[in-house]
């Protein structure tokens, strides 16, 4: 179209949209041939990961600060930050499809925030695998029918998912956290009732039971609340017990689309600012992305000053612990182990010696993976 934008009629703009969709798509395409190209290098590398999470990160960086640019070249509104970085999610997802089929291991049912998280991380070419419960995600990792598991680690609000800490516990296991998700997440109250008077049980997974605790405390005092394997799990009693609608779940909204079940309240978390973490879990990690974090498990000796010695070799080469919790070792009453989670990638020289440090004291690390750091969702 030679014709300037503001000279265009509606039927010009429509057939220049269409014109610049055809590029769009024929460049999708180059874009995968040379994907698919890295893919066939990457097979003539015995061990060479197809998944670089690395990799990944350093390009969705550079286009979130390309798009500030674009917008004040073009002298357009700039398109959210959000918006790009999902586009071009699906469209890495796709591409990285074409080089190497993957399998995702996640806790089901399809529509748990897990699913989401997932399909946020790898977009829709991915071949999805519902789990029933957290251990069964690391099995289909670690067995190999599974390339990649997405696993819940922590809440901003409610803290430590237990269950994957305890999984990480495990020194014999052999598996690595190579990238990490972030997610907003929004609860509704699912229902077939049609007051809330009319509720006698809230189904849902711990985790987003205590996210919900006020609300639910303030609006169905007279329900009893029941934990279940995930959201998805208490989403479908509520579907099967449609002759007795009696209860409620708290789920997602893509849960609620799924199920075709109504939502009785919307956005029911005590925090709207609530967010959690997912670790993707598989055999290998991260390469050096430049702003990257590292997951250590530190097992260390019951004596006076522990927790003060694992810190400080940290503390004093300059390097930040964004956490760390503590869980019961599960080995020895009243021993623990201690989750870190420390800025820099396990490759730095720092990082080593930070940890031979700390070895040095008697304690017993094993390193989970570093992983670039995330952006919400």
């Amino acid at each position: 179209m030679d014709k300037p934008i503001d000279q265009m009629n509606l039927d010009d703009l429509r057939a220049a949209i269409d014109a610049v969709d055809d590029e769009v798509l024929g460049l999708i395409y180059k874009r995968a041939a040379l994907a698919s190209a890295v893919g066939e290098r990457k097979v003539s590398q015995p061990g060479a990961p197809f998944y670089v999470p690395s990799r990944e990160a350093s390009i969705i960086r550079r286009l979130l600060k390309r798009n500030g640019e674009a917008a004040s070249a073009s002298h357009a509104a700039k398109i959210p930050d959000e918006a790009i970085h999902g586009i071009y999610r699906g469209i890495i997802g796709a591409c990285l499809a074409l080089e190497h089929p993957m399998t995702i291991a996640y806790l089901g049912p399809e529509g748990t925030f897990s699913y989401t998280a997932a399909q946020r991380q790898f977009g829709e070419t991915a071949v999805y695998m519902p789990c029933p419960s957290l251990s069964q995600v690391f099995e289909e990792v670690e067995a190999g029918r599974a390339t990649y598991g997405v696993v819940p680690i922590e809440n901003a609000f409610e803290g430590a998912v237990t269950d994957t800490h305890d999984k990480f516990a495990d020194f014999d296991m052999d598996l690595f956290i190579c990238a990490e998700i972030q997610l907003s997440i929004h609860h509704q109250l699912l229902s077939l009732c049609d007051d809330l008077s009319d509720i006698k049980v809230v189904y849902s997974h711990p985790q987003p039971l205590g996210q919900c605790k006020a609300w639910l405390a303030s609006h169905v005092p007279h329900a009893r609340l029941c934990e279940v394997g995930s959201t998805g799990k208490g989403a479908e009693i509520v579907q099967q017990d449609m002759n007795e609608p009696h209860c409620a779940a708290v789920a997602s909204m893509v849960m609620a689309e799924k199920l075709a079940l109504p939502v009785l309240a919307a956005n029911i978390e005590d925090h709207h600012h609530n967010t959690t973490r997912f670790f993707v879990i598989g055999h290998h990690d991260s390469p050096v992305s430049g702003e990257d974090k590292t997951g250590l498990v530190i097992a260390v000796k019951d004596v006076p000053g522990a927790l003060y010695g694992l810190v400080k070799p940290f503390a004093e080469r300059g390097m930040g612990l964004t956490r760390i919790e503590s869980r019961p070792s599960k080995k020895k009453l009243w021993e623990y182990v201690f989750f870190v989670d420390v800025q820099g990638h396990r490759d730095d020289q720092k990082m080593s010696d930070a940890i031979a440090e700390v070895e040095a004291l008697g304690a017993s690390v094993k390193v989970l993976g570093s992983y670039p750091v995330s952006r919400k969702l």
